[in-house]
């Protein structure tokens, strides 16, 4: 992955890498005949491959040190980015500059991290050593099945399972599984790789329990996401959906259901928790919470009222462009990524969210989610007369026109604590198509020619009015 920026004569670049052994590993093949030297704090410097011992060298000198050194030569400093900071450092790298050009040295900073000192950042570039690949992944797979005599039952599931850990993690992981379960589970891997998400700020390994069965209608919504999942191949674009509509209609109840029911794991993304204090610090943050993301492929994005998250990317926010910075980078991933991860991010109130955000290619559909019709609304009380099972002396059904699922739902738990009389309770739950009619007429109208029915019956409601205008 460096080859052509050694022979290009770079004299300086960072490596960001979990798996610094790995990486050196599969440098030194591509050394192309340099000297290849490795330094850290602790052990000092020393050629590699001849034997050769250890030398002292403290960091602030490190960059002189190897511009004495040999032309045409390799040097991988370990975390050295520690001392990026460090005014002598900084001068000490810009000084010989010229004198790693003329002779032929790279310096390959190994690290995590990537935060760079302005002074340095032009001069510096950037690279990504991948995690293991699938066929790597497959290889040590195959290892430990040969060396244990345990075939995995599923390979598929367990590779899907091991993607996006390190070679040393997926090691571990599968040993652990066979451990445990005596066999490769890929649901103990699961667990591991849910450990990773745990140490993101903005990120949540998200176990629910909803599935398609306790959310009522949406049919429509339903049937066009399982046949993407269905029909996704590589080379095709699959990104993910943007859930419009009234509050309380099942847009995350829906999000949080899909991972269930296509057997993916769901993550959640809080935007609120990516912005920091630290100059940089947010947007770090939210690069590492989409490698993380990446990594957990494949995977359910899940984004609850994004449009809160965006507050300020228009422009307004006084926070000297942070706001911008990391929306742009949440939207360039999201029109850019290869990844199987499905993104579903729901939305109240449109009006808050930058028109670049729902341009079609960025999201494979935007759905609009309006309060259940008359079937969907039995439906749905149905689904909580049966949860709340034992409360209710009959189904004395009233009128809930106009209610949201969730609404419904309250309807149902007011009448679990009155004495199951479902008319008397829906009396204390007043709908908020009653209570805010004039946003959600407006709300309804703007995504009339926008966006896709969720439910079936809007679907056909709208062919109607289609065919009268013609």
């Amino acid at each position: 992955m460096i080859t052509d920026y050694v022979k290009a004569g770079y004299p300086v670049l960072l490596v960001r890498t979990h798996e610094p052994e790995r990486f050196i590993g599969a440098a030194l093949k591509e050394a192309g005949g340099r000297t290849p030297y490795q330094w850290d704090v602790v052990r000092g410097f020393r050629e590699l491959g001849n034997g050769a011992e250890w030398q002292e060298c403290d960091p602030f000198d490190l960059p002189n040190v190897a511009a004495r050194g040999k032309e045409k030569s390799i040097w991988f400093l370990r975390n050295f980015h520690f001392w990026f900071a460090e005014p002598p450092v900084i001068q000490a790298l810009q000084n010989n500059l010229p004198v790693y050009k003329t002779k032929g040295i790279t310096l390959v900073i190994v690290s995590a991290d990537a935060r760079l000192p302005l002074e340095l950042e032009r001069e510096v570039v950037v690279l990504d050593f991948s995690l293991p690949s699938r066929e790597e992944l497959q290889t040590i797979l195959a290892g430990l099945a040969e060396s244990t005599g345990i075939e995995p039952e599923n390979e598929e599931a367990v590779l899907d399972a091991a993607q996006g850990l390190t070679w040393e993690e997926a090691e571990n992981a599968l040993a652990l599984a066979l451990v445990r379960q005596k066999r490769f589970d890929p649901h103990t891997i699961c667990t591991l790789k849910a450990q990773m998400v745990e140490k993101s700020a903005a990120l949540q390994f998200s176990q629910f329990t909803e599935t398609f069965a306790t959310l009522g209608g949406l049919e429509n919504l339903k049937e066009w996401t399982l046949n993407r999942f269905r029909n996704r191949r590589p080379g095709l674009p699959f990104r993910g959906i943007l859930l419009l509509g009234v509050p309380g209609t099942g847009k995350s109840h829906f999000a949080k259901a899909l991972g269930n029911e296509v057997g993916w794991p769901v993550l959640s993304l809080d935007m609120g928790r990516v912005f920091g204090s630290l100059v940089g610090e947010s947007e770090a943050r939210m690069r590492e919470a989409l490698k993380v993301v990446d990594a957990m492929a494949p995977c359910v994005l899940f984004i609850d009222e994004i449009e809160k998250g965006l507050a300020g990317v228009g422009g307004s926010a006084n926070d000297g462009g942070t706001t911008q910075r990391v929306g742009g980078s949440f939207l360039t991933w999201l029109n850019d990524h290869t990844s199987q991860v499905f993104v579903i991010a729901t939305c109240n109130d449109y009006a808050k969210i930058p028109p670049e955000y729902t341009r079609m290619g960025r999201w494979d559909a935007i759905f609009f989610v309006d309060n259940p019709g008359p079937e969907e609304r039995e439906q749905i009380l149905n689904i909580y007369l049966e949860q709340f099972q034992g409360y209710y002396q009959g189904k004395n059904l009233p009128d809930l026109d106009g209610y949201s699922g969730a609404e419904i739902r309250q309807v149902a738990i007011e009448a679990a604590y009155n004495g199951g009389n479902l008319s008397e309770a829906a009396r204390f739950v007043i709908p908020i198509s009653k209570s805010q009619k004039q946003q959600m007429d407006a709300l309804r109208e703007w995504a009339r020619a926008r966006t896709i029915p969720a439910s079936r019956p809007a679907v056909e409601e709208i062919k109607n009015i289609r065919r009268v205008q013609i």
